[in-house]
């Protein structure tokens, strides 16, 4: 065991991952488990007799601890005095137990205030990343490379001994483990899609982290105090022993010890033993405690999903915005003017060992009021990245908004501050996001997530908040809405946690809804409902669409219009029927042949060869020549643009492909 605690704090780095977040234990379940436990049941109850009799030394110590009486010194123990007396004839039992206070109150001080620190700094460490991140982390690796107990010496021997001094050095030694641990856990965090829910619904940073990323990591964090309260206690003990401790006539156990060494070592060997064996005995109940904590805070399974949900601009994007402070267009110049989302020649990169990789290059696409329009393509053709970027949700870094303009109401997203984009995420545009069990916050009612939605946004009352929170769940299908508010996240099934997610995507009536792959992770029964359902509240509410899927069938079902993604470009656009009836793009074509119809049973699926090119590898020409059975020289000698198709029966059908007008492609039957 270190004297910060390192190894202790080492050993969590894995249980945050091990933590439940679709379901965080309730506090009575959790000291439930804890009483079943035969060990931890036995340190908790040492622990409270010892922090009872500190707290109440007053009345339970027999005698006072600093009264002499040296004709009775070096007493062995008996019935007058059960644990003898000291050189100067002072009861050794009544030391003991003041003693407690002090070292007690010193290690909760020291882990209280590091943790304090920790928590600021390493909430603001893993949230936000990029240059705030590397700056703090690398101050905290030095404080980390020096070795603990030097640094405490070092703090310790600028200000006069004494417990004071003792805890100032030690919070200053276990605030860099901590740091360590409160970052690593909100990059987990982080990472969590409801995360990326709350920043779509305009949440304010504050709020995320205090109501979102905490909640979430306070069980590796309550499990790294107990850990820590135990370094703590070595490394008071520790200090003291070296001279470091209270004044006499106070004395902690480390003191007591550094004394009865000093001075009756061989004389009474007991006074020795008994301030080291309570120090032992007490680390070991602290240790048990954090053995059971983490073996009931860690069971079950994570619900970790590898996607980042930070804001979209760059620090130099930042900055050259409160330089000029623009004020919003009220027009949006050129492009198609009746559309309520215009996204114009966007292009995303991410930047890795490998240099900048292009995932959506040169993306132009228009959304009208009360429209559905489809985004389909494969995994990694970077429909999900598009969706974030009309949010302002790419991930930066690595991810970055290297050209174009998204233009909503006549305003372009990419000109707003994040104040600004904020008032607008959950109020005029909303997303819901993939899995609804990960996109839910766990530690929050139905209830609180749909008034925050609202109070988020505008100035509602709690009543109003609940009211208005009851009719989106009857709007949204749910049965017995009443009970349903009380209810968290896990105790719904699949398709109540989806509905639970377009009922907050609607709270405040958005112009736009994005929906990003939505029915992935529900059965055919239940996507079909929620299909059913958006359908109807599109209607209803008369709100335009942009549906990201892999689905066709999905596509068919529910879009007005659709645009089909590869390699990060937009390869056809077309109004739906047009598409299923005749593709233009060979790629098109593959998707649809690939896709069960009915009646079709004797043939065999089409399979489209090849693989999809990396975003470092992406060819000098048209992106699917090599996977393509129609390719010639002319598609791999230079790019291929996005051209409106003489052959289409529709005249605003778009594709990319030189040889669209003369292939006479299959759809759809």
């Amino acid at each position: 065991m270190s004297i910060d605690g390192t190894n202790e704090v080492g050993l969590l780095t894995g249980v945050e991952s091990a933590v439940e977040l679709t379901g965080v234990p309730h506090r009575e379940a959790v000291f439930r488990q804890l009483m079943r436990r035969r060990g931890t049941l036995i340190a908790m109850i040492y622990l409270t007799l010892l922090s009872l009799a500190a707290i109440f030394a007053p009345l339970v110590s027999p005698y006072d601890p600093i009264d002499q009486n040296t004709p009775i010194r070096l007493s062995p123990p008996s019935w007058s005095h059960l644990l003898g007396t000291d050189d100067l004839g002072r009861d050794f039992l009544s030391r003991l137990i003041y003693g407690a206070r002090i070292s007690l109150g010193v290690c909760l001080s020291v882990v209280a205030i590091a943790m304090a620190v920790a928590l600021v700094v390493g909430l603001i460490s893993g949230y936000f990343g990029g240059r705030t991140d590397g700056i703090l982390m690398r101050v905290n690796d030095v404080g980390l490379s020096i070795p603990p107990l030097v640094l405490a010496l070092a703090v310790a021997g600028v200000r006069e001994p004494g417990a004071v001094t003792v805890a100032i050095a030690l919070s200053i030694v276990f605030i860099f483990g901590f740091t360590r641990l409160v970052r690593g856990s909100t990059l987990a965090i982080r990472e969590e899609p409801f995360v990326e829910a709350s920043q779509a619904a305009g949440s304010r940073t504050r709020r995320i982290l205090s109501h979102r990323i905490l909640p979430n990591v306070r069980s590796p964090l309550l499990i790294a105090v107990t850990f820590g309260i135990a370094g703590a206690l070595v490394a008071e003990a520790g200090l003291a022993y070296l001279g470091l401790g209270p004044r006499p006539p106070e004395a902690s156990w480390g003191s007591m010890l550094q004394q009865a060494s000093e001075r009756v070592l061989f004389v009474a060997p007991w006074q020795l033993l008994v301030p080291g064996i309570t120090i032992a005995i007490t680390i070991l109940a602290f240790t048990v405690v954090g053995e059971g904590l983490r073996d009931v805070l860690g069971s079950g399974r994570t619900g970790r999903m590898p996607r980042t949900e930070r804001r979209g601009l760059t620090t130099v994007e930042r900055a050259a915005y409160l330089a000029t402070v623009p004020t919003p267009p009220t027009h949006r110049p050129g492009g198609r003017e009746d559309a309520l989302l215009s996204i114009e020649h966007l292009s995303v990169e991410f930047v890795s060992d490998r240099g900048a990789a292009r995932v959506v290059d040169d993306v132009s696409l228009a959304i009208r009021p009360g429209e559905t329009v489809g985004l389909v393509g494969e995994s990694g053709s970077g429909k999900t990245v598009t969706s974030l970027s009309v949010m302002r949700l790419v991930p930066s870094p690595p991810g970055r908004i290297v050209e174009g303009s998204i233009w909503f109401e006549g305003q372009d997203l990419l000109d707003l501050s994040f104040k600004q984009m904020r008032e607008i995420r959950g109020a005029r545009i909303s997303m819901v996001f993939q899995d609804p069990m990960t996109s839910l916050d766990p530690t929050f009612t139905v209830g609180s997530l749909l008034a925050e939605a609202q109070t988020i946004h505008s100035k509602v009352n709690r009543g109003q908040a609940r009211a208005r929170s009851l009719e989106l769940l009857e709007m949204v299908g749910i049965p017995a809405p009443e009970s349903r508010l009380g209810q968290y996240p896990h105790q719904l099934s699949g398709g109540l946690r989806q509905r639970v997610m377009i009922a907050i995507a609607l709270a405040n009536e958005p112009k736009l809804l994005i929906a990003d792959e939505p029915t992935t992770a529900l059965d055919v029964t239940i996507q079909a409902q929620i299909l059913d359902l958006l359908r109807s509240l599109q209607r209803e509410l008369g709100m335009a669409v942009l549906f990201v899927t892999h689905d066709l069938g999905v596509i068919a079902d529910l879009c007005d219009r659709v645009a089909v993604m590869y390699a990060g470009q937009i390869v056809e656009e077309a109004a739906v029927h047009d598409l299923f009836e005749r593709p233009q793009h060979p790629y098109t074509a593959g998707l649809l042949g690939a896709m069960p119809q009915v009646g079709r049973l004797d043939e065999r699926l089409a399979v489209i060869r090849g693989q999809v090119p990396l975003p470092h590898q992406l060819p000098a020409g048209c992106r699917f020549e090599a996977r393509c059975d129609h390719a010639t020289d002319a598609c791999r000698a230079a790019p291929v643009m996005l051209t409106e198709s003489a052959g289409s029966p529709a005249p605003r059908s778009l594709v990319r492909c030189v040889r669209a007008d003369e292939l006479s492609l299959r759809g759809a039957e």
